[in-house]
């Protein structure tokens, strides 16, 4: 039979038992903390990485419209270098990549409102009926760019009553540009076009000239029946690229606007002119 402790070597025992306990825990607490800095270390090292891939894509964009305005500055149009720009999910180190390219000229351009002429306010009214957004919004939206524009976002729109639905609607069809930017016919979409022309029939004929060549120009205008389409013209100078970047557990996605500016003999300056990034 084991011998009973006696009481002074059983408080001993339980000591011991305290400490190895108190140490166990300390123990898990230091592993613990350090596998949060190792956690923490690694999703800074993932973010630096995610946020220099999307900076090297936006860099891309703005390289080859600055290359493009030099180049070609006569067009902008779906066959050159800046729209084969988009590069679908790819893999890279670490992680995956992809980008996107848009046209902002391709879009109605809210603030040509701004001067109350009746053609670009017709326009306007026929996309919104089109789409069937409600008279009320409309009326708002165009008064707010009379009165306040030019605008460059939509928060007094929308504090002016405009439903977020509604904008949402719109929003494949229309943009907020300088009120010197006009639609680009050498990427605007066959809807809008048709808006545009009033007739179909022409549009398409149209998209089929652009689609041939390229590219269209001002003589195709005429030969197709559309020669007075006010507001537009053949060149872009407002683009917005997308770039998203999954690095380890950060996803990072970043809306740039870009600018370009053409100065005097012949030379091209590209700028970003609005940056915001958001978790994927």
């Amino acid at each position: 039979m084991r011998p009973r402790l006696t009481r002074r070597e059983g408080m001993i025992l339980l000591n011991v038992l305290l400490v190895l306990a108190v140490a166990s825990v300390a123990v898990l607490i230091m592993v613990s903390t350090q596998d949060l800095e190792v956690q923490r270390s690694t999703r800074l090292r993932d973010a630096a990485q995610a946020s220099a891939y999307a900076r090297a894509g936006e860099l891309s964009a703005v390289t080859t419209l600055r290359r493009d305005g030099l180049v070609a500055s006569a067009t902008d149009n779906l066959t050159e270098p800046w729209a084969q720009l988009g590069q679908q999910d790819i893999a890279v180190p670490g992680g995956r990549f992809s980008l996107a390219i848009e046209d902002e000229q391709a879009r109605f351009n809210l603030n040509a409102m701004k001067s109350g002429d009746a053609g670009p306010i017709d326009l306007f009214q026929r996309i919104g009926g089109a789409l069937q957004v409600a008279p009320a919004s409309l009326i708002r939206i165009a008064t707010v760019v009379r009165v306040a524009g030019p605008l460059t976002d939509d928060g007094l729109i929308i504090a002016a009553g405009v439903p977020r639905a509604d904008l949402d609607r719109l929003a494949p069809y229309v943009t907020l540009l300088p009120v010197q930017a006009q639609v680009n016919l050498n990427t605007v979409s066959l809807p809008l076009l048709s808006l545009m022309t009033g007739d179909p029939e022409i549009a398409g004929k149209l998209l089929e000239a652009r689609t041939r060549r390229g590219f269209l120009i001002p003589a195709d205008l005429a030969s197709e029946g559309a020669p007075n389409l006010a507001g537009t013209g053949f060149t872009s100078d407002h683009y917005r690229v997308v770039t998203a970047v999954t690095v380890g557990d950060v996803t990072q996605v970043l809306h740039s606007r870009i600018a370009r500016i053409r100065g005097e003999e012949g030379t091209v300056d590209v700028v970003v002119t609005g940056r915001r990034r958001t978790a994927g």
